[in-house]
C-alpha cells in the first residue's frame, strides 16, 4: 500500500486518538476489495492513532476451548525459555514479577509460544492465519508474508497465548516494534466482569490519559492499532494464582528473530499512569 509509505514520512503516532468499533466481517470484505477511498481512510485513521475493535472475528467457543487446551499444554512440560533461533521449539514460560524485569518491557504473565515450523500442538495456525492474512494485507504485506520463514531468514511469525493472573498480571506501557509489522494485532479470549474483575487492556491518549478498552471487548473480538501507539495491560482484582484465572490474550506478531544482529524491538515508556502497575 503506497499510502503507508507516504504517511510514514511523518512522525509515527504514540497516543490513541479514538477507539472505533466495527464488524470484522465487514472490514474483511473492505480490505479484500482495497478501494482507493477505503485504503486512504483506514490507513490515515490508524496512523492518526485510532485503534479498532473488530467484533466477532473469532468464534467465542473456539477461544474458550483454546484456553482449556493451553492449560492442559502447560501440564505436559516444565516452564522453559528459548530464544528465537533456528530450530526453536514451542514452549511455555511462567514470567513472574522478578523474571518479568528482564524483558524489554516489564511484565508478569504465563505465556505459551508457538511457531509455524513446529507441529502445532493446539491446532491454532489454520484458524489464526485466516484472520492474520487479512490484517497482513491491511499492513501492506502479502497475505502469506513470513509464514514459511524460519529464524535464519530474519523475520518469523509467532503466536502467543498469554494468561495474566489476578492482581499481579500486567504489562507496562510500551511501544511495539513496527518495522516488520505495522499494526499490533490482538485476539481477546476472556471478558472483563465475567472471567475477572477490573484491569486489562488500555491505551494512552493525549496528555497521558489512560483510555480504558477492556470493558468494550467481547470474547472473539480482535484489536488493531499502529504498533507505536502506547498501550499496556493493567492488573485485575483477586488473589494472585497461576491456575489459569484472570485475563487471557492471543497475540500474533511477526518478529525479527534472535538470528538478527541488533534486531528491531519495541521499548517501554516511562509514564505516570496510576493503577496500571501492580
Amino acid at each position: 500500500m503506497p499510502v503507508w509509505e507516504r504517511l510514514e514520512k511523518e512522525e509515527r503516532p504514540s497516543r490513541c486518538r479514538n477507539i472505533i468499533h466495527a464488524d470484522y466481517a465487514d472490514y474483511r470484505h473492505y480490505i479484500a476489495q482495497q478501494s482507493d477511498s477505503f485504503v486512504e481512510q483506514i490507513c490515515s485513521s490508524l496512523y492518526a492513532g485510532d485503534v479498532y475493535i473488530l467484533h466477532q472475528a473469532f468464534d467465542p467457543k473456539w477461544m474458550r476451548e483454546l484456553r482449556e487446551k493451553t492449560i492442559e499444554y502447560w501440564k505436559t512440560k516444565p516452564s522453559e525459555f528459548y530464544q528465537m533461533l533456528e530450530g526453536t521449539p514451542d514452549f511455555h514460560r511462567i514470567i513472574d514479577l522478578e523474571t518479568g524485569k528482564k524483558y524489554s518491557f516489564q511484565v508478569c504473565k504465563h505465556s505459551a509460544f508457538f511457531y509455524p515450523w513446529n507441529d502445532d500442538p493446539l491446532e491454532v495456525f489454520f484458524t489464526v492465519y485466516k484472520r492474520w492474512r487479512v490484517v497482513k494485507v491491511l499492513m501492506g504485506l502479502q497475505p502469506d508474508a513470513y509464514e514459511r520463514n524460519t529464524p535464519k531468514m530474519g523475520v518469523v511469525d509467532r503466536i502467543q497465548i498469554a494468561n495474566y493472573p489476578p492482581k499481579i498480571g500486567f504489562l507496562e506501557p510500551h511501544s511495539d516494534p513496527y518495522l516488520h509489522q505495522r499494526l499490533f494485532f490482538s485476539g481477546y479470549m476472556s471478558k472483563q466482569g465475567e472471567d475477572y474483575e477490573g484491569g486489562g487492556f488500555y491505551l494512552v491518549g493525549q496528555a497521558n490519559k489512560v483510555v480504558e478498552a477492556e470493558d468494550q471487548i467481547e470474547v472473539g473480538d480482535i484489536g488493531i492499532g499502529y504498533a507505536t501507539v502506547y498501550h499496556g495491560v493493567a492488573p485485575s482484582k483477586g488473589e494472585p494464582v497461576w491456575d489459569g484465572s484472570g485475563r487471557w490474550f492471543l497475540s500474533m506478531y511477526s518478529n525479527a528473530s534472535d538470528e538478527v544482529k541488533d534486531r528491531h524491538t519495541g521499548h517501554a515508556v516511562k509514564l505516570d499512569l496510576p493503577g496500571v502497575m501492580p
